[in-house]
């Protein structure tokens, strides 16, 4: 009978953790508002309009700044866009270990679209990579896996990436001679050549005299 107590108490204790975990994670349904960029959106949360940062992640417009831009930042602000409008459900989850706005006042925020994480979808097709963590997130893992996927797979950032990773570093060239250097060089070659057989026709002739 103890061993069945002891049982129930921790199958208890489990339940009350999950539940208490479960509500920890604070939550709201929005609407979108106006697409912004990869990176945010404006939804209208109980008639007021806000601002909302994609939390951990960073899209391509930005980190394409020094590679060749295949995958621009207009396709992937157009690509986030319309997967908002045509949302059936929009969720934004306040990550708890964050602060809730950024310097910006920007909400801070995992987006749920249709229940699929907006952030994860991203970094899985190489519109975005994983950035600004700064604390133990709640899917630091997910995204992390997601684009160790992306980068093995050559997906959207990581082919540019990986290209210019795979180019061999640059050897210095040795700088050719200037044209005027090429020219110096020769004119005094021939002075010293004509010199050498004045001397050696002084030497002979004063040879001779004597």
């Amino acid at each position: 009978m103890k061993k069945v107590f002891m049982f129930l108490t921790l199958i208890c204790t489990i339940l009350s953790t999950y539940n208490v975990n479960a509500t920890e994670i604070e939550h709201d349904i929005v609407n979108l508002s106006t697409c912004v960029d990869g990176n945010s959106a404006r939804f209208m949360l109980n008639n007021k309009e806000i601002k909302v940062k994609f939390i951990a992640t960073e899209s391509v417009p930005t980190i394409m700044s020094e590679y060749n831009d295949e995958i621009n930042g207009s396709l992937v602000n157009d690509y986030v866009c319309s997967i908002l409008t045509n949302a059936k459900e929009i969720k934004i989850e306040y990550e708890p270990n964050s602060e809730k706005e950024d310097k910006y006042g920007r909400i801070l925020a995992w987006v749920y679209v249709d229940d699929v994480l907006l952030q994860e979808h991203l970094v899985e097709l190489g519109y975005a990579k994983v950035a600004f963590i700064y604390d133990d997130y709640l899917y630091n893992d997910v995204l992390l896996n997601a684009e160790a996927k992306a980068k093995e797979e050559n997906k959207g950032v990581w082919k540019e990436i990986n290209e210019e990773q795979e180019i061999e570093p640059n050897i210095p060239k040795v700088e050719e001679p200037k044209e005027e250097e090429n020219v110096f060089k020769v004119i005094m070659n021939f002075i010293n050549d004509i010199f050498e057989k004045l001397l050696k026709l002084i030497d002979d002739l004063i040879n001779d005299v004597l």
